[in-house]
């Protein structure tokens, strides 16, 4: 037993899987190299999340704290680089602290939503049966009803018991799209179920949590990857909707609440521009970003869309 066990060990760093593994991965990352989205969209991401992590060591005010009368609604200068709202907050401050939440609200709620809906997805597949009918009933019901009206009716039950989090609109996002991931994923994995190399290994004796691990999830990696990008792109300008309609978290910045604070400000009756560019142009950037390195690796996942 135990020699059977260093055997499984040594044949999964087996030094030839290895140089073939970096071989394809060092393949992937030319073709990406090549895409000139791809190159964009990561060096301007690489910009963002450099702001929102050192967003603090790059600013002097307080994003909560409230100025003197005289700092109140200025236009950008030299001391507040994009101004001050009707509270004296500095605008910059707030910006760098909403990029932070709203990156988090799209990593979590992006991933989680994979992550979940490749389980679900590939346990459904595989299994087969009754199983896969029940799980896929699930989704049905889910994928049928429309994606907003659901979120704004989930977002705001917090609100009966208080206030609600960034972090509820992230679990919202999840609940209501992991079945998208999920139904794209048990389709990949249906066809995969089909294939020779799966049916050798299973005439071999593998069992099911070997073939999965070792032979399917490692063929929809590449599709969960470009499904990761796509849905933190999403959540973000989801929660972005969400907070603008007053559904977010009043005590964090977020992009989306920036946009609602300007509302209440009457930023756009009052032409203060400064309110509302900022955190609009960073949503953009942000979701262009995700956008070009989404493209950039479907290139890399579909060799069709390759110039030849």
């Amino acid at each position: 037993m135990g020699m059977k066990i260093i055997g499984n060990i040594l044949d999964s760093i087996n030094i030839n899987n290895m140089k073939r593994r970096l071989r394809k991965l060092n393949a992937s990352f030319k073709i990406f190299r090549r895409n000139w989205m791809g190159v964009t969209g990561s060096i301007l991401l690489l910009v963002i999340v450099i702001l929102a992590i050192g967003g603090p060591n790059l600013t002097k005010y307080d994003s909560h704290a409230d100025a003197t009368v005289i700092d109140r609604l200025l236009p950008p200068n030299w001391d507040h680089l994009l101004g001050t709202n009707r509270y004296g907050q500095d605008v910059f401050t707030i910006l760098l602290d909403s990029l932070r939440i709203s990156l988090l609200v799209g990593i979590l709620a992006g991933g989680l939503t994979v992550v979940i809906g490749t389980t679900i997805g590939v346990a459904s597949a595989y299994i087969g049966g009754w199983v896969d009918n029940f799980i896929m009933r699930i989704t049905d019901v889910i994928l049928v009803l429309p994606a907003l009206p659901l979120m704004l009716v989930l977002a705001s039950l917090p609100f009966l018991w208080g206030r609600t989090h960034w972090s509820v609109i992230a679990f919202v996002y999840v609940i209501v799209f992991w079945p998208v991931s999920a139904r794209i994923i048990r389709g990949q994995a249906l066809s995969l179920k089909q294939r020779a190399f799966i049916t050798s290994a299973r005439s071999a004796g593998a069992g099911k949590f070997y073939i999965i691990f070792k032979h399917i999830l490692p063929n929809v990696f590449p599709l969960m990857l470009t499904m990761v990008i796509t849905s933190m792109r999403q959540a973000i300008l989801y929660e972005a909707f969400l907070s603008y309609l007053g559904l977010g978290d009043p005590l964090n910045w977020t992009l989306g609440q920036m946009l609602h604070v300007a509302q209440q400000q009457a930023a756009f009756a009052s032409g203060a521009w400064w309110l509302f560019f900022p955190p609009g142009i960073a949503i953009g950037l942000i979701t262009l970003s995700f956008a070009f390195i989404g493209m950039a690796l479907d290139e890399i996942v579909n060799p069709r869309l390759r110039k030849r």
